[in-house]
């Protein structure tokens, strides 16, 4: 079993509990940018299960660097109503909400012209040329619009997504970072978009408006040189007044199914190292694995896919109905959307299945 009613203090936020939902792309929204009523189900349902804050799937702070054909918009003042309506909907329940902002950078779906951090060759013949500072000045205003319009939908802060090979953990990662100007080089000018939007969305919405940002933990090439970076990221991100920096890597897809805790090791010497709140997503399954991590320096934990498999997961843990999460970490929640819509879990398919014959 589990507690639930341990609070966490927070710069400006005070949570119920120590538990995240991570954000995961849902596959639930429209073409045109909107939360659909299965969206907002989801919600509901997640904000019901004891946890304390959840942050949405990444939303599209710009045209030109759309993800996901269902992605969630928050790119013009029309997307702001349906924030707030999530935003009550969730506060019911006792929980926060708090939206994920990003940009798709070379993988981009909603343009043939594509940039990237630094020039490169693409899959399937396709070029990304780099993007100039006078582009890169209009993606940092877009991620700060995004935000003042989020204060507006009265959501409780937002997350930058600089993890997972999006832009901004393009510009961290010298595996993409090529650039001799001020945003490459060393970590201070690898890091600096994510500072300057960090600081752009606190002069436009105030110190007091909730920032975290999500990064990978370790990178696919050189990975003891950005293991070294990220104490000046971190440092840097207590300085701007990040609320939380929350952890993941490049890699969960590719775990063993029967691992846990992929990045542990490395985010608990973060956190025994630095002062700042964080959080650990990435293999999370278990009492077993909560345990270990409510025993160590790593303050926050998030769940992502166990969600998926089990949106209440947290409430069966509380009670002692079983210790272990049923998801089998298959990845396939990222592929039956297209086959299924609607549908995420393989698990929930197969029981739907088995429902109707």
């Amino acid at each position: 079993m589990i507690s639930l009613d341990t609070p966490v203090q927070l710069s400006h936020l005070r949570l119920k509990n120590c538990f995240i939902r991570s954000a995961v792309h849902s596959f639930l929204g429209s073409t045109d940018g909107f939360m659909t009523d299965a969206e907002y189900q989801m919600y509901n349902t997640l904000s019901q299960n004891n946890i304390a804050l959840i942050i949405s799937g990444h939303c599209c702070v710009l045209a030109g660097g759309l993800a996901n054909e269902e992605q969630i918009r928050i790119d013009d003042d029309k997307y702001i109503a349906q924030f707030h309506r999530a935003a009550k909907l969730i506060h019911q329940h006792n929980s926060l909400f708090m939206p994920q902002i990003s940009h798709a950078g070379p993988r981009a779906i909603d343009t043939d012209n594509l940039f990237d951090v630094s020039a490169r060759e693409l899959k399937k013949n396709h070029h990304a040329a780099q993007l100039s500072c006078e582009q890169i000045t209009v993606i940092k205003k877009a991620f700060i619009t995004a935000a003042y319009r989020l204060k507006q939908a009265g959501v409780d802060g937002i997350q930058l997504h600089a993890a997972h090979s999006y832009l901004l953990s393009r510009f961290i990662d010298k595996t993409f970072n090529n650039r001799q100007d001020k945003y490459g080089g060393d970590i201070k000018n690898r890091f600096r978009l994510c500072s300057e939007i960090i600081s752009g969305i606190k002069e436009k919405c105030g110190d007091g408006f909730p920032i975290a940002i999500k990064i990978n933990s370790d990178s696919q090439t050189d990975d003891e040189t950005y293991a070294a970076d990220m104490d000046y990221v971190i440092d840097k991100c207590q300085q701007l007044g990040i609320e939380f920096i929350e952890w993941s890597g490049v890699d969960f897809i590719n775990q063993p199914r029967s691992d846990s805790l992929y990045y542990f090791k490395r985010i608990n010497t973060f956190a025994q190292n630095h002062s700042i709140p964080m959080s650990i997503v990435g293999g999370v399954k278990s009492v077993n694995d909560i345990n270990t991590i409510l025993a160590s320096k790593i303050k926050l934990i998030s769940l992502a896919r166990t969600l998926i498999c089990e949106p209440d997961i947290l409430t069966k843990f509380a009670s002692g109905q079983t210790q272990k999460s049923s998801c089998l970490s298959c990845n396939r929640c990222f592929a039956i959307p297209h086959i299924h819509p609607g549908i995420r879990c393989i698990l929930h398919w197969k029981k739907m299945r088995q429902q109707h014959k």
